[in-house]
């Protein structure tokens, strides 16, 4: 019972096997594979994709971040959240890693958008939510701006335009001379 409760209490919604492991501090693998086995057969937590096992109701930014290390939430999903964009991507969550890769699981699409190493690794307006990590809309502007020139975005009335400034700096040229002109236009 207090294995079970470390994993309920925790604030995780999501677990690999080796948090698993570090949550209850037990270094036998079978026996943290008797646990997880007994776990899923009890409809607690149940496997999610492979080597990643969830709670019933979980966060869906967490496991998309730990499908895929190296990773943070950005792009579109960000952009909607902000009212940045106003078209409808809620069936797929959008990060920035350090290799392309799509993956569908149920009806979610994770799509992963490679960026340069200096740019995923920066934490310059990188949120750090516990159990995942999320662009500022600011940092997912650029984010976007660097693999896709002359995106066009709905609303940026909101925005922090010195922070928008002060981010693209990390980034090439062209996005530098890209946030120059949004900037100037917003005005």
């Amino acid at each position: 019972m207090k294995y079970l409760d470390k994993i309920l209490n925790s604030w995780k919604t999501v677990f690999t096997y080796d948090d698993i492991s570090i949550l209850l501090s037990i270094e036998n693998k079978n026996t943290i594979k008797s646990f997880i086995n007994r776990l899923v057969k009890s409809w607690i937590i149940k496997s999610g994709f492979k080597w990643i096992y969830t709670l019933h109701k979980y966060d869906i930014y967490e496991f998309a971040s730990k499908l895929k290390k190296d990773s943070y939430i950005s792009f579109e999903t960000v952009l909607k959240q902000n009212w940045i964009i106003f078209q409808d991507y809620s069936n797929t969550i959008f990060l920035s890693s350090n290799n392309s890769l799509s993956k569908q699981i149920d009806k979610m699409y994770f799509k992963y958008n490679k960026i340069k190493d200096s740019i995923l690794y920066n934490p310059l307006w990188i949120i750090n939510k516990w159990t995942y990590l999320i662009a500022s809309p600011e940092r997912a502007i650029c984010d976007r701006l660097y693999l896709s020139s002359n995106y066009y975005f709905d609303n940026l009335e909101n925005i922090d335009k010195q922070k928008l400034s002060d981010i693209s700096q990390i980034y090439n040229k062209r996005v530098i001379l890209e946030v120059k002109k949004l900037l100037k236009n917003a005005k």
